[in-house]
């Protein structure tokens, strides 16, 4: 745990930027090319390796493979920095044992089963259980109103939660061996998920209220891509499978893709704006226009079949993907073609987006069709809601229930690592592998 001596909140300046949140300011060893088995990092542990001695300390707290989710970095700028951790140079003679590999493609494949069908299943349950209580609940008589309510509360919440982190982070820290700070801990993301589906049923309902003709989806979909993609934000669009977060110790710290202001509130604003008021509504744009057009031309009249295609081809396209990145990103290791690079990650994190709303599309579905307790339907959906939470925050992968967008990506395309993060097995027994290069 690292512990915070944050001054207090009335103290409005920070003697750095680098408190902030941003991709520059995460743990990082600069790049990378092979894979290393790690063992448990402790300071004393860590020898000055000369030239006569190249074999590295094993560790097993591992630095994360993929850097792109702010819930699993072990590096925290907003907490203290008193206790940094030196890392090890390693030398360019270092030899990548076979064991290691093996060690690695087994966590890779539990974890990639575990994400695709136990936490994503989950995941998407516990959203339809939200999202159509609050259609029951909030004005079912009036959409518009309706979606409006869902879309300021989960606007407002959000901001809170932007606001309020650094106390919310530092209470904990004081209290997290208490009852307090593990109840804090575990209802923070429920709270979150819950703001989080508010603004997406409010945006999504109230889009729906426009034209959903075949041409108008396209040409929204097209433009938010391409917004996204100027904004280098395009692997936002992607969740579970593809984005698993595992519960950490960090529960209320938010990234910031740029800093602004070395003063809180107006840094916490900026990226409330960014990310809630600039991204949010493109993303859901684009997964709306995406989801609808498949509801128009996969079958219509036949919901079953309908549900059984976006099934597949989602779930295809996940494994193959999943499967193709570590040579793709091997190979640009090697090749070190950074633009290159940059386009053909976009393209592959276009294909996950297909590949995630073609898998949320078709677990809605089954949700909606077959999972329904006959004459009971407004407590089927109160089940869902809470038992879907409930195994995960027992898993520790409650994070995840923030969906599409939720885990701010601190992402550099031009950073070379593996394209997906969901180490979720890994992190939990604290057995990391560590891409590096020489």
């Amino acid at each position: 745990m690292l512990s915070s001596s944050m001054p207090s909140e009335d103290e409005d300046y920070l003697t750095t930027p680098d408190h902030f949140l941003t991709p520059s300011s995460e743990l990082n060893i600069s790049p990378m090319i092979g894979i290393v088995d790690s063992d448990v990092l402790h300071t004393d542990d860590l020898p000055t390796l000369s030239s006569n001695h190249p074999t590295p300390p094993p560790y097993q707290t591992y630095l994360n493979l993929s850097t792109s989710s702010s819930e699993t970095s072990l590096a925290r700028p907003l907490l203290n920095n008193k206790n940094d951790i030196e890392i090890p140079v390693y030398h360019q003679d270092i030899q990548i044992q076979k064991s290691n590999s093996y060690s690695f493609m087994k966590y890779f494949l539990v974890d990639m089963l575990l994400s695709a069908f136990v936490i994503t299943p989950l995941v998407n349950i516990h959203w339809r259980g939200a999202w159509d209580l609050l259609d029951v609940f909030i004005l079912p008589s009036d959409a518009l109103i309706s979606a409006l309510i869902s879309l300021i509360t989960g606007l407002i919440l959000l901001y809170s939660i932007y606001l309020l982190q650094n106390p919310l982070q530092n209470f904990y820290e004081q209290h997290q061996k208490k009852l307090i700070g593990q109840t804090m801990a575990r209802f923070s993301t429920l709270f979150i998920a819950f703001a989080y589906i508010n603004q997406w049923r409010g945006l999504w309902n109230l889009l729906d209220l426009t034209s959903n003709q075949w041409y108008h989806l396209v040409i929204e979909l097209i433009i938010s891509i391409v917004f996204l993609l100027s904004m280098k934000s395009i692997y936002n669009l992607n969740s579970a499978p593809f984005l698993i977060s595992v519960d950490t110790e960090t529960h209320f710290l938010m990234g910031s893709k740029y800093t602004i202001s070395n003063k809180r509130y107006w840094q916490y604003t900026f990226d409330f704006i960014l990310y809630e008021l600039v991204e949010a509504p493109l993303i859901v744009v684009a997964w709306r226009g995406l989801y609808n057009l498949s509801d128009l031309y996969i079958y219509p009249e036949n919901k079953s079949f309908s549900m059984g295609i976006s099934f597949l081809i989602g779930y295809v396209l996940f494994f193959a993907l999943i499967l193709f990145q570590i040579p793709f990103v091997q190979c640009f290791i090697k090749t070190k073609h950074e633009i290159v690079y940059s386009i053909l990650s976009n393209v592959f994190h276009l294909l996950a987006f297909v590949s995630v709303v073609q898998i949320w599309r078709s677990l809605w579905m089954v949700c909606e069709q077959y999972i329904d307790i006959p004459n009971y339907h407004h407590i089927t959906l109160w089940l869902c809601y809470l038992l879907a939470y409930i195994v995960l925050i027992c898993g520790f992968a409650a994070c995840t229930l923030n969906g599409p967008g939720g885990s701010k990506d601190n992402y550099i395309d031009s950073r070379l690592n593996l394209l997906f993060q969901f180490d979720y097995l890994a992190v939990l027994l604290k057995v990391n592998f560590v891409v590096m290069e020489f």
